[in-house]
């Protein structure tokens, strides 16, 4: 019997013909690269292209999260002439090791009040007089009005003007009870202008309502806090030499 896979005489002749002249040889190696190299080379050029994708999916990814959460910006002004003394830095508002945050959130609110109202600069101090009035009960803030106003001769726009600078540097507060101030501040004052300084040391009494530092339960968030002055006054210690 026949063997039905055995080729015909003629087709044995072409491939010993092929394997003298050597072509057989160069599409047996060109059958090989088709089917081992070729995929191989896909299959790098794959890997490479999803390495590239899965990098852009990152990028893209951190990208948007940068958007979230979506929320207003404030902005809010902040003057300096010297960025590098100047930069603003977070610092602890308590004095001592388990004081109450309520006390101390209070003493920085009560400074920052006076350091508003008693300093001056031409270039602050619509900024400054605006931040008292939104501190101020309407009381108080008809009283600093009447005190700033131009036709008063005791008015810092009429002393001062563009030509000298009021500093203030607090040196101390002492909390009231049981009385009509609810804290007194003592500050010194520096009046810098062209020819001279003057340094002299005050006293401040503030009375305020407060609301202090609450948390709401319910919602695990500090309740808005209330800080409004209800009476302000202040009196001359001494001159400074």
């Amino acid at each position: 019997m026949d063997n039905p896979e055995a080729l015909p005489p003629e087709e044995y002749l072409e491939i010993a013909e092929k394997v003298r002249t050597g072509e057989y040889f160069r599409e047996a190696r060109g059958m090989y690269d088709i089917t081992i190299n070729d995929p191989m080379s896909d299959r790098y050029m794959y890997i490479c292209i999803t390495t590239v994708a899965i990098m852009i999916l990152c990028v893209a990814v951190y990208a948007a999260q940068q958007l979230y959460p979506l929320e207003r910006s404030v902005p809010f002004i902040f003057n300096t002439n010297n960025i590098v003394d100047d930069l603003p830095r977070m610092k602890s508002l308590t004095m001592h090791k388990g004081e109450n945050p309520s006390e101390a959130l209070l003493r920085f609110l009560v400074k920052n009040y006076v350091n508003m109202r008693e300093s001056y600069d031409i270039e602050t101090f619509d900024r400054n007089v605006n931040g008292v009035k939104q501190q101020s009960a309407p009381e108080v803030v008809a009283e600093l009005q009447a005190f700033i106003n131009p036709g008063n001769p005791e008015s810092p726009i009429v002393v001062y003007q563009r030509h000298s600078k009021r500093h203030v540097t607090i040196l101390a507060t002492k909390r009231l009870v049981d009385q009509d101030y609810g804290m007194e501040v003592y500050f010194d004052v520096t009046i810098e202008n062209r020819n001279e300084i003057k340094k002299s040391r005050w006293q401040a009494d503030i009375a305020f309502s407060y609301s202090g530092v609450e948390l709401d339960q319910s919602e695990e968030k500090v309740k808005p806090i209330s800080f409004v002055v209800t009476k302000y006054r202040t009196k001359r210690l001494q001159d400074i030499q």
